[in-house]
């Protein structure tokens, strides 16, 4: 893969992997925070549904205790006859203007009540807005027996919802008649409310949206209220769902949760036993409008979570292609460079460390363009000045020819080796010299001036050890700056010659090479017994002699010395120092080259021999990492493979 590509799949991981979790615990939380308000929400309906039921109940309740208290009532009951006659005065005018009474006087006073009976103590109907009722034995039903345990100012409730007198179902209260003398019991009256009061509380939906209900259920697990969505279900609709037999069964007062309805579809519900009047509301709505806002917060999540994606990729996209455009303009610099073009120039702008490196090689390349220029300058001027001496001392020796044979003889052959003079430059000073020694003796004696003899001298020794001392300094400096470059723009290209090594007589042997340095810093080093391993001889001797020139380079100078050179069995050696250290600043770099190069890369510059080193391993499979403390020396760590 390339650094571009690395660095796109390292912004994703380092960026989609925290957004993704933080995305899916904020949704789930927030899934859990809307699904807990649902069910509160339930539970609060249904909560102050039973409330306001109770509350209207209170009040049927309360007016029954107020026509119990009546005296109109109470004396009526008390002068009328009763006996074991069936006609044993219920058509008197008392009877008459109790009915009368009933019907105008309190009847009228809650228009939910259906009818109203007076008892008397045997259980018959005395006096009732309902004609058909007058007269009824109603001495064995509940609502009367139940009633007589009650005291003055109490009520008993019904459980039944219909008695054979009355064709419309209805909630019977009833409530204790006492003498207004003893406080004697003396009868019952009884109300008849329509359930229609019911259903003016469980069919209020506000807030309840297109799916919400409140309905109640008897224990014979009947609706006795409205349905939202079946027509003519009360007492005629059987629920029996979860919340229902938990209650009856198992009488635990209710719950609240996600169950099926009547209906069969999945809702959010929450029940209330109603123990005393055996009944049990239940508010409930549909899960999916329940859930409505979580389905939207999981589409708007999800398209959040393709937005950051896209913002994420486009950004690490524009980011890997400003980082790599730099690297890769000077990997091409470096490969232009190292094939002996020194005018390119590597284009850049950045100011970051690529473009630090990237000035530095055009720095050194323009050094080196000077320097082989100074040398190509130099060396043609050299080529001039030998070729302008050789004809001095040519015309010089011509003039000796007449001074003697042997003189001649000596031009002659000087003259002729003369002739290519750069054909070897070293090899024709030397000649140049020796045949000045044959010649000064018969300078000597040829009677030539010491002033011409000297001139002769200073021609030949003048200027051609100092060329040929510049001429060999220039070309080793410039194979130096050069090996680098090639060294790594063509280490992708040697074939490895992998081997057991004996990594302490290829150590020895890299030490060796340092000997003459680490006597003249008296520097300590130990080398410990080291493992073996297989690789390329040369390029792991390349490694280890880059790390203890590093070594060395680095040591501090205001203590002693300490190199420590040793290897575990896992095959990772150590190069340990207690030099300098290496500051957090460089460290990243050198990270940065232990890291991020690619077969084919190179970098040059600061860390070029750690660049080398780290390209080695991994040509081998091997790797390389550094622990340092500025003032605590360095220990460089490299893993080779057996």
């Amino acid at each position: 893969m390339s650094i571009k590509t690395k660095l796109l799949i390292f912004a994703l991981s380092i960026s989609m992997i925290p957004i993704s979790i933080i995305t899916t615990v904020n949704y789930i939380n927030t899934r859990s925070t809307l699904e807990y308000h649902a069910m509160n929400k339930m539970s609060a309906i249904a909560e102050s549904k039973k409330l306001h039921l109770l509350s209207f109940i209170d009040a049927k309740k309360g007016r029954t205790i107020d026509f119990s208290s009546d005296g109109f009532i109470r004396d009526s009951l008390e002068t009328i006859p009763y006996g074991g006659d069936q006609n044993y005065g219920y058509q008197s005018y008392v009877v008459s203007d109790l009915n009368r009474h009933l019907k105008v006087n309190k009847k009228t006073l809650d228009s939910h009540i259906m009818s109203i009976a007076v008892l008397d103590i045997n259980g018959r109907v005395v006096a009732s807005t309902t004609e058909e009722w007058v007269g009824k034995d109603m001495s064995e039903e509940n609502i009367f027996m139940s009633c007589l345990t009650k005291n003055y100012g109490e009520t008993y409730t019904g459980k039944s919802y219909n008695v054979p007198y009355l064709n419309e179902r209805c909630i019977f209260i009833s409530a204790p008649l006492t003498s207004n003398q003893d406080h004697k019991k003396i009868g019952v009256i009884i109300n008849a409310y329509n359930l229609e009061f019911l259903n003016e509380i469980t069919t209020n939906r506000k807030g309840m949206g297109k799916s919400g209900e409140v309905y109640i259920v008897n224990r014979d697990k009947k609706m006795i209220t409205e349905s939202r969505f079946i027509e003519d279900a009360i007492f005629n609709q059987v629920v029996d769902t979860e919340p229902m037999r938990r209650i009856i069964e198992y009488d635990n007062g209710g719950m609240t949760g996600i169950y099926p309805d009547y209906r069969g579809v999945p809702i959010v519900g929450a029940s209330i036993d109603i123990p005393e009047y055996g009944w049990i509301l239940l508010a409930e709505v549909d899960k999916a409008e329940a859930f409505a806002s979580i389905m939207r917060l999981r589409i708007y999540t999800i398209i959040m979570g393709i937005i950051s994606s896209i913002v994420i990729i486009t950004i690490a996209i524009i980011v890997s292609k400003r980082v790599t455009r730099p690297i890769q303009k000077l990997v091409e610099g470096t490969k232009r460079i190292a094939s002996g073009d020194l005018g390119f120039k590597i284009p850049t702008r950045s100011k970051d460390e690529i473009g630090f490196l990237a000035t530095s090689f055009n720095d050194m390349t323009s050094q080196l363009g000077e320097s082989k220029k100074q040398v190509e300058d130099y060396a043609q001027n050299l080529e001039q000045k030998v070729e302008d001496k050789t004809k001095e001392v040519k015309h010089m020796l011509v003039e000796l020819t007449y001074k003697n044979k042997e003189m001649e003889q000596i031009i002659y052959v000087t003259s002729h080796d003369l002739r290519s003079p750069l054909l070897n430059i070293q090899g024709f000073s030397r000649e140049l010299q020796e045949s000045f020694k044959q010649v000064l003796p018969v300078l000597n004696e040829s009677g030539i001036s010491s002033e011409t003899r000297e001139k002769l001298a200073d021609a030949l020794e003048e200027d051609i050890p100092e060329a040929l001392k510049f001429i060999l300094a220039s070309s080793s400096k410039m194979d130096t700056l050069l090996s680098g470059l090639l060294r790594i723009s063509r280490m992708g290209r040697v074939v490895l010659t992998i081997k057991r090594l004996d990594m302490n007589k290829l150590m020895a042997d890299v030490v060796g090479v340092f000997e003459y340095k680490i006597k003249e810093a008296g520097i300590t080093l130990h080398v410990d017994e080291l493992p073996s391993c297989s690789g390329d001889e040369v390029q792991i001797s390349q490694v280890f002699s880059n790390l203890l020139d590093n070594a060395l380079k680095y040591l501090d100078p205001d203590r002693k010395g300490v190199i420590r050179i040793s290897g575990t069995k896992q095959l990772v050696y150590c190069v340990e120092d207690n030099g300098i250290g290496v500051k957090m600043n460089h460290q990243n770099k050198i990270f940065e080259i232990f890291h991020r190069l690619n077969p084919g890369d190179s970098v040059a510059g600061e860390g070029l021999g750690l660049t080398i080193v780290s390209k080695i391993l991994d040509r081998h499979g091997g790797k390389i990492w550094i622990e340092s403390e500025p003032g605590k020396g360095s220990k460089f760590f490299v893993s080779l493979p057996e």
